[in-house]
């Protein structure tokens, strides 16, 4: 992503801050965007009637928790490559 050797210290932390800023803006647009919404539109009589369009939109708000669990694993992976006291700490 960044102009960095793979294996340095910053390659890791930059992307660990874009992750990280990314997710933030996730999750403010999925609270002020997608939440609202979803709370009219889900009450007890929402499971009574389920059929294709209601199958759509939980497929949709599926893919919409899968990214931020995998900016969440990326996060990780780069928190962990971080700390790992072999990882090289500048750039040839």
């Amino acid at each position: 992503m960044f102009k960095f050797d793979r294996d340095t210290k910053p390659y890791h932390l930059t992307n660990l801050v874009f992750y990280l800023f990314t997710l933030v803006v996730i999750g403010a647009i999925y609270y002020f965007g997608f939440l609202p919404p979803l709370l009219d539109a889900v009450d007890e009589g929402f499971f009574s009637n389920f059929g294709l369009r209601e199958l759509g939109g939980s497929l949709f708000f599926l893919i919409l928790i899968i990214i931020p669990l995998a900016l969440i694993l990326g996060i990780i992976y780069h928190l962990k490559r971080y700390l790992n006291p072999e990882t090289r700490a500048h750039v040839k």
